[in-house]
């Protein structure tokens, strides 16, 4: 913890309260909460926050609901059903440099891919990589797909564990089978997705690889978060100060989101504790 964990930390908030830069000719400096100070006035850092809130939550409500349905799917005991299960799976083990690969060949239209399925049924596909907006739902298509699968194992784990007395006792006092998710499932689902929506925003900045593979952070920026500008501000710009200021306000900004929902499954963690 503190080789891999504590000593980075404090050597990159010591280099985000200097001025250090490669591109310069002058030496390093302290300049203490400067760098901070100057993201407060820099329009494409506030940018690239609102995309990296788009990349990260929007791409989480739809793992959410993908992932909870195909959890009932899975917990159902149908014919054939072992096989799914696997398909469900597969692709939580593309490393997202891979995943990033493969969807930037099937969103490119020369290559076929989606625009030559969307062809087939009458529809003109865009440029998804080409146009901002397109190039936006693209990286959401593609995260979807890609961490869906964790989110389903998470959820069937805990239906596994549900006390089976309860849907007995559900279906003889006449409740439906939608009833049932409704006021048993859902309910016992609680902290489960809570602990799943805490993992997903603490690995949003694994979505970097695939940004960096299909988009390069492009067009005009529409797909550069935050993670990625202080990439570029490092190794491109050489602005090692400033960019450590610009990815340690990111995780801070991280830690103030998830501090409610930890805070709530500790408190859920004491009462259940009490409880027994």
């Amino acid at each position: 913890m503190i080789v891999l964990t504590i000593l980075p930390l404090i050597f990159s908030i010591t280099l985000s309260m200097t001025s250090l830069s490669y591109s310069s000719l002058s030496g390093p400096r302290f300049v203490w909460f400067e760098n901070y100070v100057d993201l407060l006035s820099d329009d494409r850092f506030l940018r690239s926050l609102w995309q990296s809130g788009i990349l990260i939550f929007g791409p989480l409500v739809f793992q959410l609901i993908f992932g909870f349905c195909l959890a009932l799917v899975m917990n159902e005991r149908l014919p054939g059903l072992g096989w799914l299960r696997v398909i469900f799976i597969v692709p939580m083990f593309f490393p997202p440099i891979v995943m990033g690969l493969m969807w930037k060949v099937l969103f490119t239209p020369q290559l076929g891919g989606i625009n030559h399925y969307l062809g087939a049924i009458g529809i003109d596909g865009p440029q998804w990589l080409s146009n901002p907006s397109s190039a936006l739902t693209a990286i959401v298509i593609a995260a979807v797909w890609g961490w869906t699968p964790f989110v389903t194992i998470m959820f069937y784990t805990a239906m596994q564990t549900f006390p089976k007395d309860l849907y007995e006792a559900a279906r003889i006092d006449g409740a439906t089978w939608s009833e049932q998710i409704r006021f048993v499932t859902l309910p016992l689902l609680r902290d489960t997705a809570v602990v799943v929506i805490v993992f997903r925003i603490m690995e949003g900045l694994a979505i970097f690889p695939i940004i960096y593979v299909m988009t390069n952070g492009g067009p005009a920026g529409s797909t550069e978060t935050t993670n990625y500008y202080a990439f570029i501000s490092g190794f491109e710009f050489l602005q090692v100060g400033y960019a450590s200021a610009i990815i340690l306000s990111f995780l801070a900004i991280l830690v103030a989101i998830l501090a409610p929902s930890t805070g709530f499954l500790l408190r859920g963690a004491e009462s259940d504790g009490d409880a027994a």
